[in-house]
């Protein structure tokens, strides 16, 4: 039974496409995620969904009678409302369910006749509804899922206007859970989590009882709780439903990838044979064979029948080959590799970075950190962790020297050369560090030698951006494409040791996945700062701390 399906939706913002005929469809009971790039149009189809947006092309459908529950990244609400207040009002069919059921429990006791019957059918009905929605146990509820998102100690009578940004959308999604929905909709609702709120988010997802549709990043999350893949492809602008978990969409993707490299090869290899049978009948076609006996007739008359066929032939096989160029097969992309050009035995049991007694405060009085001190050996991976706002991208911008600290020293070894990743918080963010650049192709070039020619094939090598885009302007530019130049500037940097900072923010899944092979492929040594759950487990390492001022070793 079809909950909700789009038809054909297209959605553009000027000249920028965002979408283009997307179609798909959840069923009731599914738990579906949007996935794909920053940018890529998973927040516009779910504004589309909600008539928070309109689409230029298509229409959306959906069950008639349902009721839907919609979270967006940034909570829009009153903030004079108190928390009870905004909990209460997410409740109201379900107190208008309740009102209802009184009425008619008030009316039965006088009823009679078709009038009883009447309204005990719609009793049953409005009971029916009512515990279906969890009427029943809605207290139980509100206070499992306050203490699930970790805000339970919050005072109830609290504007919400004194609350955090995370505060806020944490009280948000406790509203809809506890109204629970038929469909509930959600964009990044692990945003502003931490990790005991998340995997108690994970187990109550995996069990909500009506349908779900939501868009999220957090690779983990998504494969404890969904049973449905929408990848938003930001190259296409189409939308692909892949059944199953994360890692069953990751295993298909795998396939497709697989298939369509030996679907290339095959016509590849067509293509030459093509290629050399013309080329050979050409050659049999303009031979003159000597003459076998005086008879004119029959060597002109079989002469010339040979090289009708063979022309044939060759007439054929340029028609086949014509065809097969009208269709070809795109190169499929290689995979993410970082561009080496030193020998890393050469720091084997070398320190490759020396931190000593490093500082750093707000506006030079407030102390941000102090005493910093850390050696990064040859091939080594570092994880730095920490809360939000402890320092971690201060500290990271002063080791890839994009800030001074105001004590200490960091000593590189001979030979090292850093590349760093910057956070990022979406389009144009770090453009100034590009000086003039105002194209991709033009910021990728930036600080950097070589003819045009040369680093437009290795910028296109990298399968990061098409031909049509390295002339898009950077200003037009989404979070997940900023992301991808920075990304291409860093694996082409031919850099020997690198520092990351949140490395899988605004990229889709799958180059998350190419990303972090590139990683594991890397001789050098890496520092990473992350929050996701799933690349801190891949990228293994020594884990420190930044915390109150002090960065401390972890012990697991």
């Amino acid at each position: 039974m079809t909950i909700l399906s789009l038809h054909n939706i297209s959605k553009s913002y000027g000249d920028h496409h965002i979408l283009d005929q997307v179609s798909f469809a959840v069923h009731a009971g599914h738990r579906a995620a949007l996935v794909g790039a920053n940018g890529a149009g998973k927040s516009t189809i779910l504004k589309i969904i909600m008539n928070a947006e309109e689409p230029d092309e298509g229409e959306v459908s959906l069950m008639t009678g349902i009721t839907i529950g919609y979270l967006p990244q940034t909570l829009q609400t009153d903030d004079s409302l108190t928390i009870s207040q905004y909990i209460f009002n997410a409740q109201k069919e379900l107190r208008a369910l309740q009102q209802r059921m009184d009425e008619l429990s008030a009316m039965l006791a006088t009823a009679e006749g078709t009038d009883l019957s009447a309204e005990l059918a719609e009793f049953g009905s409005v009971s029916t509804r009512f515990e279906q929605r969890g009427g029943y146990d809605v207290e139980y509820r509100t206070q499992l899922v306050m203490e699930g998102l970790r805000i339970g100690h919050l005072d109830e009578k609290r504007a919400l206007a004194t609350l955090s940004g995370g505060q806020q959308t944490r009280v948000g999604l406790a509203a809809l859970l506890i109204e629970t929905p038929d469909l509930l909709v959600l964009d990044e609702p692990t945003n502003h989590l931490d990790a005991q709120a998340l995997t108690w988010l994970e187990t109550y997802m995996a069990s909500y009882p009506g349908t779900v549709l939501m868009s999220s990043h957090d690779r983990q999350f998504l494969n404890r709780t969904v049973t449905l893949i929408i990848e938003v492809d930001d190259y296409m602008r189409k939308c692909s439903e892949y059944p199953g978990s994360y890692d069953r969409y990751r295993a298909s993707k795998h396939k497709e990838l697989l298939k369509w490299k030996d679907d290339y090869n095959r016509q590849q290899e067509e293509m030459k044979q093509l290629r050399e049978r013309m080329s050979e009948k050409g050659r049999q076609v303009s031979h003159n064979r000597p003459p076998t006996d005086n008879d004119k007739f029959a060597k002109h008359f079989f002469r010339g029948r040979v090289q009708s066929a063979i022309s044939q032939k060759v007439r054929n096989a340029e028609t086949k080959l014509e065809r097969l160029q009208d269709n070809q097969i795109p190169i499929p992309p290689k995979p993410l590799a970082f561009h080496l050009d030193f020998r890393p035995d050469k720091l084997q049991g070398e320190i490759a970075m020396e931190i000593v007694g490093v500082a750093k405060s707000y506006d030079g009085q407030t102390p941000l950190f102090s005493n910093i001190t850390l050696s990064v050996e040859a091939g080594s991976r570092l994880l730095i962790t920490g809360p939000n706002g402890s320092g971690k991208s201060t500290l990271l911008d002063i080791l890839a020297g994009r800030l001074q600290s105001e004590e200490g020293v960091i000593r590189l070894a001979d030979g090292i050369e850093v590349g760093y990743l910057e956070q990022g918080t979406g389009a144009g963010v770090g453009t100034t560090a590009f000086g003039a650049a105002t194209t991709v192709l033009e910021a990728y070039r930036f600080d950097r030698t070589g003819y045009e020619e040369d680093l437009i094939a290795e910028l296109l090598s990298t399968y990061l951006f098409r031909p049509d885009e390295i002339g898009k302007q950077l200003s037009e530019l989404s979070p997940g494409q900023f992301r991808k130049l920075q990304l291409a500037r860093l694996i082409s940097s031919r850099a020997n040791l690198l520092i990351i900072d949140e490395p899988t923010n605004h990229l889709s899944p799958d180059l998350i996945e190419q990303f972090e092979g590139a990683l594991r492929h890397f001789p050098g040594p890496v520092i990473a700062v992350s929050h996701d759950r799933r690349f801190i487990g891949q990228f293994g390492g020594i884990e420190y701390k930044l915390d109150q001022g002090k960065l401390e070793l972890q012990e697991h």
